[in-house]
């Protein structure tokens, strides 16, 4: 029985609950580590780009108008 067969059958036999503090832990000791900075700071910059401002909005005003439209109020 190869090394990950018997992972494998650990994992199996662990509750999900378990499996959770488990993979905590595993990430204190191995945390995951982003290596392609660059990819992520490019994906940043395109979210960036969607970004626009909302107009400014008055509830009030949008409430008053949806009631005389629905209800003629």
């Amino acid at each position: 029985m190869s090394t990950r067969d018997i992972a494998y059958s650990i994992f199996n036999r662990l509750s999900e609950e378990q499996l959770k503090g488990f993979i905590a832990m595993f990430r204190e000791l191995y945390p995951v580590v982003d290596e392609d900075q660059n990819k992520r700071d490019i994906a940043f910059q395109k979210l960036q780009a969607l970004r626009r401002s909302v107009p400014e909005f008055d509830e009030n005003k949008e409430l008053e108008e949806y009631r005389k439209e629905k209800y003629g109020i």
